[in-house]
């Protein structure tokens, strides 16, 4: 992914927490917000409490790349925050990239339905 989609200012992620609206399911957390800008912005975080720096890379590496393979479908003028959970510890690449689309269709957020 890009380094021009990614969010990197702690005042973006709190604007979105803030303003954004929140969809959860079983590993992850998606908060999404308008921007008004034609540029689509991603961040991820994930708490210390799912593991030690290895174990949280590797988190970020997995959804950062299952949220790549959408972005040219995605509506653009969004900011975008996945919040790891505690049960993502024991899931492969699969169970991820699952549940980035299901959260993703469950905002409505692609371009085409």
């Amino acid at each position: 992914m890009k380094a021009a989609y990614r969010l990197t200012k702690n005042s973006h992620f709190s604007f979105t927490y803030k303003k954004g609206k929140y969809y959860a399911c079983k590993n992850l957390v998606l908060v999404y917000v308008r921007t008004g800008c034609d540029n689509l912005k991603v961040g991820f975080s994930v708490s210390k409490k799912v593991g030690k720096s290895v174990v949280r890379n590797k988190i970020k590496r997995r959804i950062r790349e299952a949220f790549a393979k959408h972005i040219p479908f995605l509506k653009q003028d969004y900011n975008y925050v996945f919040i790891a959970r505690k049960a993502i510890i024991n899931d492969d690449y699969k169970k991820i990239s699952a549940s980035v689309e299901y959260l993703l269709k469950k905002t409505s957020m692609f371009l085409r339905q």
